[in-house]
């Protein structure tokens, strides 16, 4: 199906309603459809994903950092209290609820009230699929259930037949008539309940979460069907998340073409035609909001086969990650992209927002399920997930509290973000009930499914992408493998084959910041000849007790901006080195004059003026390059001399509750 023209879209509406294809398929039964789920695969991972990706449920996660953070974060899942969650939502449809409130930016004023809920039915959800926790599969029906109440409520309430949120439907009455400065991002909610419930179908085995999601996606047609073209592309002005992927996930389980058809609607022409044009307009332009259109754009390749949606996304990745992106993989200063190369002036606490880097692996996911033998998205998905996601959460709390920025100035400090929380606790990165930022929301899911792309896997056999001990069960090839690591600290990456018998091939990734040809030992025995293009690769009949082993050699390495090549970043391996508890006397004062005060929250919008001009280089310690030296494997640290004193270097996702540096004014100290 090729890509249709406002017109086009509006006539094919039309001609929908006018045959009587509504989606009546769910009114039989309040449980949800009749469709049956299938045995495998994973929607959002798109029609290449359905065969490479591997099912959340056959991977399981060992010990290590990523399993810590992990369950951390299904400690917090368990703890929030799903009645407090759900408060802003009774209190819309006109139903008492006794439960506290929360705050934040889930406060009963906030316009963004209930995004939380949509995050939480995913995480857990996915909590459910990777780790079989029977109390995580049983809070998400509850709050499905809740919601497909309040849903059945909705004419009673005042509301149009199918919409549910915690907030009234006048939100879309004042977006559709251009009265911005009311809204903040009413479709954005509608997304992220829609993103739930899939998951809760998907991943939990909910069936009724189907039936609330068609009906909230029927709503969405019926508002957006008899709007014209013009009117739709001044609504995508303001920030709709993911929505159309979702329509597109829901139209690719279902097959109901109008989900298909809503899903174009919201096709934004004037951030998304550059991209299909070969341009690279992103500067100025906020990341968080346009990067979940390139995930609706590449599975609208995928289903439709329209090439252009295919440049848009190929396109955007390469401007984002090669040219747009710190040397930890992260994007945007105060949440917008800069010039392409521009790094060095752009330098301050509030780089590298959680969301987005959450949305750019989702992508980047994608890409590799249709090119598997590439190796560079995985170095990009890597150094994205090492140094930023696993190091966005909190080991010190219980909960696992996650980090809205990771800041790369000197001296940054992982906290509450200041712009939003002027008064949060500086050593607090966030709290149970009253922050919920959106990277709260995120955080929820990222720290839930470390365990989906560590491997995959085609015809021929088993890709390890991700070096993250864990086991798989491979159903095609049966058989069982275990990763041993103490990657990074420790390069030795160990495969064994625990159960099961196959003739197969097992490729192992050899990352392009690899010091040289990687250590390959079958057996005991080593081997050779085994690494070209990106991977090891074996081919043999394997057996219980067949044991892989691979080294990949390390080697420091500096990154220099390339704004400014004398400001640079030092890492070992995919691993950025920070200066722990270096660079305070560098650090900006706080953000006291841009904050919004937190209980003002209504009055705060996604959409700040970005600056044009591109500032100076901040001052920063100078490094003594030649000085740098390793003095600890596990856990991994470094001594250098800056500003002529010595200084530790540990990883960046390592560094917490005190100030840290990752670029550095290089040169002899």
């Amino acid at each position: 199906m090729a890509l249709l023209g406002g017109g086009a879209v509006l006539a094919a509406d039309a001609a929908l309603v006018g045959a009587g294809h509504a989606s009546a398929w769910w009114r039989d039964s309040e449980a949800g459809p009749a469709y049956r789920r299938a045995a495998s695969g994973y929607t959002p991972d798109g029609t290449a994903g359905a065969a490479a990706a591997y099912p959340l449920s056959a991977v399981r996660l060992l010990d290590s950092p990523f399993r810590d953070n992990q369950l951390r974060n299904l400690s917090y899942l368990r703890f929030l209290d799903p009645d407090r969650m759900l408060h802003t939502f009774r209190l819309n449809y006109g139903r008492p609820s006794p439960a506290r409130p929360c705050g934040g930016w889930e406060s009963p004023g906030s316009l963004v009230r209930g995004h939380t809920v949509g995050h939480l039915l995913s995480g857990l959800a996915i909590s459910y699929a990777n780790t079989g926790n029977a109390a995580a599969r049983s809070a998400g029906a509850y709050l499905v259930g809740e919601l497909a109440s309040l849903q059945r409520a909705a004419p009673r309430a005042g509301f149009s037949p199918g919409y549910l949120s915690a907030f009234p439907e006048v939100f879309f009455d004042w977006l559709e008539a251009g009265q911005t400065s009311r809204v903040w991002s009413p479709y954005y909610m509608i997304h992220k309940y829609l993103a739930g419930l899939i998951d809760q179908y998907e991943l939990a085995g909910c069936d009724q979460a189907l039936g609330v999601a068609a009906r909230l996606a029927d709503w969405v047609d019926r508002r957006t069907a008899p709007l014209s073209y013009a009117h739709m592309q001044r609504i995508l002005a303001v920030e709709f998340g993911g929505l159309p992927e979702a329509l597109v996930n829901l139209y690719a389980i279902t097959g109901n073409e109008r989900y298909l058809a809503t899903a174009q609607r919201f096709y934004h022409a004037w951030f998304l035609d550059p991209l299909a044009a070969g341009r690279d307009d992103l500067a100025g332009e906020q990341c968080n909001v346009n990067t979940p259109k390139i995930l609706a754009a590449l599975r609208m390749w995928e289903v439709t086969g329209d090439p252009k949606y295919r440049d848009i996304a190929e396109n955007f990745w390469g401007f984002a990650a090669l040219r747009h992106s710190y040397v930890i993989g992260g994007q945007g200063n105060h949440e917008h992209w800069n010039p392409p190369d521009v790094v060095a002036s752009a330098l301050s606490n509030y780089t590298c927002e959680g969301c987005v880097t959450y949305n750019m692996l989702k992508l980047t996911r994608l890409l590799h399920f249709h090119d598997q033998a590439r190796t560079d998205v995985l170095d990009y998905y890597e150094r994205c997930l090492f140094n930023q996601m696993l190091g966005t959460q909190d080991p010190d709390s219980p909960h696992g509290f996650n980090v809205y920025y990771t800041g790369l100035s000197a001296g940054a400090v992982k906290q509450q973000p200041l712009n939003y929380f002027p008064h949060g606790d500086p050593d607090v990165y966030a709290t149970d009930y009253d922050t919920f930022t959106c990277d709260t929301g995120t955080g929820l899911e990222t720290q839930a499914k470390f365990a989906d792309t560590i491997y995959s896997r085609d015809s021929r056999g088993v890709y390890v992408n991700l070096f993250i001990p864990s086991e798989v069960r491979c159903a095609d090839q049966g058989v069982t493998l275990r990763q041993d690591t103490g990657f990074p600290d420790d390069p030795v990456v160990r495969l064994t084959v625990t159960s099961g018998f196959a003739a197969m091939t097992l490729r192992v990734r050899v990352p392009s910041w690899a010091a040289g040809p990687p250590g390959v030992v079958l057996n005991g025995a080593p081997l050779r000849g085994t690494a070209a293009a990106g991977w090891v690769a074996v081919f043999r009949r394997w057996q219980p007790g067949d044991t892989l082993e691979v080294t990949l050699p390390m080697r420091l390495a500096f990154h220099p901006a390339p704004d400014a090549p004398s400001v640079q970043a030092v890492s070992y391996g995919p691993v950025v080195l920070a200066g722990a508890g270096v660079g305070a006397a560098y650090a900006a004062p706080d953000a006291a004059a841009d904050a919004v005060d937190d209980t003002a929250l209504v009055d705060i919008v996604r959409h700040p003026a970005a600056p044009h001009a591109v500032p100076q280089p901040p001052p920063l310690p100078l490094l003594d390059a030649a000085s740098v030296r390793r003095t600890a494997a596990e856990p991994m640290a470094f001594t250098a001399t800056a500003d002529g004193a010595p200084v530790t270097l540990v990883p960046v996702a390592r560094a917490r509750h005190e100030p840290f540096t990752v670029y550095w004014q290089a040169g002899a100290g």
